[in-house]
């Protein structure tokens, strides 16, 4: 891993790119800043974001950068989490040095942390944890006080820390006092990123008011084939509350980046697909659709074995674009790489640590405040889940659907 000190002398005279403008990238640019590193610009592979800004900084494609980095004027950061073997594997194929020219971001900070500052969650959509599990844990809200307390020990503990999500199963919003959460890890110089459906916004004005950096929305169809996944949503308070958020981001917050996170199931392509993509243009939000899959990963080891699923999963996957059967056979044929979330360190409202990310249990330490990081991911990397599911290859299985997301327009719809 690299320290401070090696990364000021591996940017030291260069411009340094971002190769990643989602919620990783933007996190190392953050934790770049912090440490006095200027940034040049992002870039990304995804027309949704070239030409917009994250963090004030343009989104360019990535051959339009080449050229400076050929010359030695500049170098590349993969900042992508699950991306950034494949972006490596780019900047090699276009004849640039690891170490010299380029590095992964996993060789700043291998520890993506998540905070889950509301414990529980409005909805119970059917390919969710909170729609499709029965055994819940407490519900509860994190304080501003004791969140101070968690952000202080990850910054002792993660120098090169970047961001924190405010998610993990639960619904941020519900939380009254997310602004002062967000304030205080904006003061840090941490980049804060916020989930919602959005389909509670009590206190929306305050939340940007404090300035979040990364907004996203979570969506899944239109009118009726919205409220079939989104169960318990309800299509006309999510539009309100969509076009109140792009207002509020016009009122307190411009340059927040909003990205609405469209679940592709077979119900919601065609006209849908299409009317969601021209509300992202209309209100200059940043529209990326992706295969929806069943979560958590508990399921999909349930289904490996033969156990049965709950009502809610069985009725989630015939909606899907891909089936399990499908999903888990390509997941299989890419076993041998590494674990995407072996990065994620999900730290719950009340300060217990879950073993995984994708993953709805179990926990792996009862108080983070009490634990040192480098304890809990020991136990992260060597617990019995972790090999469970390696040994099947499911940690692949989210890898796999997030692949197909560069199909990003079905039959039928605008070019």
């Amino acid at each position: 891993m690299m320290t401070v000190e090696d990364v000021r002398r591996f940017c030291s005279g260069k411009k340094v790119f971002l190769w990643g403008a989602m919620i990783v990238g933007q996190g190392v640019c953050r934790s770049l800043e912090r440490i006095g590193v200027p940034i040049a610009s992002f870039v990304d592979r995804s027309s949704s974001l070239q030409g917009k800004r994250a963090l004030g900084y343009e989104i360019d494609k990535p051959e339009n950068i080449f050229q400076t980095v050929k010359e030695g004027k500049g170098i590349i950061i993969a900042t992508s989490g699950h991306c950034d073997l494949e972006i490596g594997k780019c900047c090699e194929e276009a004849g640039f040095v690891s170490g010299r020219d380029f590095i992964l971001c996993r060789e700043l900070n291998d520890v993506d942390p998540s905070v889950e500052v509301a414990g529980m969650c409005n909805l119970h959509c059917i390919s969710c944890p909170r729609g499709n599990e029965s055994n819940h844990p407490p519900a509860g809200f994190m304080t501003p006080e004791t969140y101070r307390k968690v952000l202080d020990k990850l910054l002792r503990e993660i120098p090169l820390l970047g961001s924190i999500q405010l998610y993990t199963w639960g619904e941020p919003l519900l939380n009254p006092r997310l602004p002062e959460i967000i304030a205080c890890t904006r003061e840090a110089r941490v980049l804060s990123a916020i989930s919602s459906n959005l389909n509670f916004a009590r206190n929306l004005d305050q939340v940007i008011a404090a300035k979040p950096d990364w907004f996203k929305v979570s969506c899944s169809g239109w009118e009726n084939s919205y409220e079939i996944t989104h169960t318990g949503g309800t299509w006309s308070m999510f539009l309100k509350n969509l076009h109140h958020l792009a207002e509020c981001r016009r009122l307190y917050h411009p340059e927040m980046q909003i990205t609405v996170n469209y679940h592709l199931y077979k119900n919601n392509l065609g006209e849908d697909y299409r009317r969601m993509e021209d509300l992202c243009r209309e209100l200059d939000l940043i529209f990326r659709p992706s295969p929806a899959y069943l979560y958590p990963a508990d399921a999909i080891m349930e289904y490996v074995d033969g156990k049965p699923l709950s009502e809610a999963a069985n009725r989630t996957i015939p909606l899907l674009m891909m089936g399990l059967d499908e999903g888990m056979a390509k997941a299989r044929e890419r076993a041998s790489q590494p674990c995407p979330e072996e990065r994620c360190f999900p730290i719950n409202w009340d300060c217990k640590v879950r073993a995984c990310g994708v993953y709805y249990r179990p926990f792996i330490a009862e108080n983070f405040l009490e634990t040192p990081l480098a304890e809990i991911m020991e136990r992260k990397r060597t617990s019995q889940l972790c090999r469970e599911c390696k040994k099947r290859g499911i940690h692949q299985f989210t890898g796999v659907y997030l692949a197909e997301k560069r199909v990003e327009r079905p039959s039928g719809s605008k070019t």
